[in-house]
């Protein structure tokens, strides 16, 4: 599997044309997965982590449960193009924060760039003293397959299984709540005239185009900030 630099996907990012945050298909792409969350985690007032947040799709819904949330993400271009208010530069495998620092640490379409997806689950799990949500896309829907296939950046999703995650989140002695597919609907290449006929998918499916993976410690773990 060829899994390519950080350089190299910086670069992929900058060249790809992103949907805003506040454009009506990225939250009918992001709005179900955080309704999904929120059924099992606990959002109200939670100091969250948004790994990975891109332009902010995630980290704005985010914000309207909880006042205290921080993105971060690798390239400056995303930094710079997110309008939430605590956006940081920086690598999902050596997270700038203490441990325990967060009750909530999310990743969204980030592991399959990575060179070492472990080394990041292991970060999410020391930041975070409550839960770790991880979403990734289904290799398991066609779509996803082919896409990760043919685009040399995306090809770290051909390893994206449901085992897969319960894997990594397991190996760091997390306990795994749920983890299943769902939706049919993504940030930047669905149609928009397409997205009302999508939304009878925004619910768990086999097939659907991302995985959804909740986990959470063992026990409550104090902060140590």
């Amino acid at each position: 599997m060829d899994v390519i630099t950080d350089h190299a996907q910086d670069e992929y990012w900058r060249r790809a044309r992103y949907r805003e945050s506040d454009d009506p298909v990225a939250l009918a792409y992001a709005t179900p997965k955080i309704r999904h969350i929120a059924q099992i985690v606990e959002l109200h007032q939670a100091r969250i982590l948004d790994v990975g947040c891109g332009n902010g799709v995630f980290t704005s819904l985010f914000s309207e449960f909880s006042p205290h949330v921080v993105g971060l993400d690798y390239s400056d271009h995303m930094v710079r193009r997110n309008p939430c208010g605590k956006v940081l530069r920086g690598q999902a495998e050596a997270l700038p924060f203490g441990t325990n620092s967060f009750d909530v640490a999310f990743v969204a379409n980030v592991l399959h760039h990575t060179l070492d997806p472990q080394q990041v689950v292991d970060e999410l799990a020391r930041v975070a003293r409550g839960h770790v949500v991880i979403v990734e896309p289904n290799r398991l829907n066609p779509v996803m397959f082919l896409f990760s296939l043919l685009i040399r950046e995306e090809r770290g999703g051909l390893r994206s299984s449901k085992g897969f995650l319960e894997k990594l989140l397991l190996s760091c002695g997390l306990q795994v709540l749920r983890c299943s597919a769902m939706g049919m609907i993504s940030q930047n290449n669905t149609p928009a005239w397409t997205v009302p006929l999508l939304r009878v998918f925004d619910r768990e499916i086999w097939c659907g185009e991302y995985l959804i993976a909740i986990a959470k410690q063992p026990e409550l773990r104090r902060s140590t900030q």
